[in-house]
């Protein structure tokens, strides 16, 4: 249970920093793209000009796109966490929830909708989520008012050769309100089912 917190907080930190502006002497990633190999999976980033990779090591890939302006942008997060014991899938999809829900800070964000879900794939328990969070303490380079929106899509598996290790993708856009990409879900459910699972 600590080991999803510590995955929530890590999530929410994201939601919070929202990768802070991606910078431009980053790693492109090529159009059309190809599968990003990791430890343990694979995954299909977007056919979509700006992607860049933010971050990767064995155990975290990150790619950033910006928005319409520096705060906002979208984010694909994948990363290998020790996964904790479970008995079913309804236990996991339970140990989600509250993993999610104990990582957000109240004074600054307010929980909108927070679902979860069980989602099998590939032979693999998963559990996919759905969180739509107001950061109303988002620092603003262009002054602009109001609160922003962190919506965030996640599939979080264990690994069907070890169930103790856990795989968790994630797609998020920060947006103004009204700003929001209608194709938001559709994208995100791209490249959730586009994860592959590889040898540890």
């Amino acid at each position: 249970m600590k080991i999803l917190r510590r995955l929530a907080i890590s999530c929410a930190a994201l939601a919070v920093a929202s990768c802070a502006p991606v910078q431009p002497k980053l790693q492109q990633i090529p159009i059309p793209p190809e599968r990003i190999s990791q430890k343990g999976f694979s995954l299909l980033p977007l056919n979509e000009q700006g992607w860049l990779i933010a971050a990767r090591n064995p155990r975290l890939l990150s790619l950033g796109k910006l928005g319409k302006s520096p705060e906002e942008n979208v984010v694909i997060r994948a990363v290998l966490f020790q996964m904790p014991a479970f008995k079913s899938n309804d236990e996991l999809v339970r140990l989600v929830r509250d993993g999610g829900a104990s990582g957000i800070n109240p004074e600054r964000l307010k929980v909108v909708k927070h679902e979860v879900a069980s989602h099998p794939k590939n032979g693999a328990d998963c559990a996919r989520s759905h969180s739509v969070l107001e950061d109303h303490g988002a620092a603003k380079m262009v002054g602009k008012e109001g609160v922003m929106v962190q919506e965030t899509v996640t599939l979080t598996c264990a690994h069907p050769k070890d169930a103790a290790v856990g795989v968790a993708v994630s797609y998020s856009q920060r947006y103004y309100p009204g700003e929001r990409d209608p194709r938001l879900l559709r994208k995100a459910r791209r490249v959730l089912d586009s994860v592959e699972f590889a040898e540890l």
